[in-house]
């Protein structure tokens, strides 16, 4: 009888130790995905840098926004020259110091010119498709 026992607990004690794998892998969290949601406005960036905005052209779909970061070590600012859509701007000229940014959302499909009015030669594009 005694024998039964110990054999008993040692079938348990084996049982026991079987599916550990399992059982610490369901609790684990799954991966976390990025993911957009269906629909969703993307952003697109553009870096002030060595006096032009870095990419000069981009092209977003009608509800995006741009963002553009000023990475130089000179103000600028982004002031719309041209195209559909209501008019913006970052405020005074070269009032973006280095590390300060700028967002715009855009809705209406066209072309739209823009520029640094400090650096008249710094201009850009935005096609909103």
């Amino acid at each position: 009888m005694r024998n039964l026992l110990v054999l008993l607990c040692g079938v348990a004690l084996v049982l026991a130790g079987c599916g550990g794998d399992d059982e610490e892998s369901s609790n684990k969290a799954p991966a976390k995905q990025e993911t957009t949601a269906p629909g969703a406005a993307k952003t697109e960036t553009v870096a002030m840098k060595e006096i032009q905005f870095q990419p000069a052209e981009v092209t977003v779909a009608k509800g995006a926004t741009v963002k553009w970061t000023n990475d130089d070590s000179v103000g600028h600012d982004v002031t719309k020259k041209s195209g559909p859509g209501p008019r913006f701007s970052s405020g005074d000229a070269g009032g973006l110091q280095s590390g300060d940014s700028f967002q715009q959302k855009f809705d209406t499909p066209g072309a739209v010119q823009y520029v640094c009015t400090v650096h008249p030669n710094m201009k850009g594009t935005v096609t909103v498709k």
